[in-house]
């Protein structure tokens, strides 16, 4: 009993450097941060402060987080009062999902410093449908006309 409890002890050290290595990889400081959203334009943006900082400082383009919110496949970015808070929620959502998560290292701060050096991010589509028979010329389908003057109903 005492010989598995020693190799499960020993096992848990040798692994945590490497469980903090990991983590560190989805904590971005500025320059990756930058790298990052200039080359994925179409990212989720996850502001999960505080509501007193959220109110004092709002983040453009941001989404407030909660916990029970749909998250987009693609590039998710976390903003967070503290980095271990925001590496805390990027391991929780990069564990069930099928998107790149990543922590904002240094808060909202860094984030306000690399975004106002960054493209904006693209708030259209880059593609468009025009739904059909919306927008064709020529004669309506169907035109309202009166050949006599609008008559208020009579009441009995």
């Amino acid at each position: 009993m005492t010989r598995h409890t020693l190799l499960g002890c020993c096992l848990a050290v040798l692994m945590a450097p490497a469980l903090c290595l990991a983590a560190n990889d989805l904590l971005l400081g500025e320059n990756d941060l930058a790298a990052k959203i200039e080359k994925d334009k179409n990212y989720q943006l996850l502001d999960a402060r505080s509501a007193e900082a959220q109110r004092i400082a709002p983040i453009a383009f941001s989404t407030r987080y909660q916990t029970t919110m749909p998250i987009k496949k693609g590039l998710v970015l976390i903003v967070a009062d503290t980095d271990a808070a925001a590496l805390e929620m990027a391991q929780s959502i990069h564990a069930g999902s099928d998107c790149t998560v990543f922590a904002v290292k240094g808060g909202a701060e860094a984030w306000q410093r690399v975004s106002l050096n960054a493209s904006p991010p693209s708030a259209m589509s880059d593609s468009f449908v025009i739904p059909m028979n919306t927008c064709e010329q020529g004669k309506p389908l169907q035109e309202l006309k009166r050949n006599k003057p609008w008559l208020e109903p009579k009441n009995k």
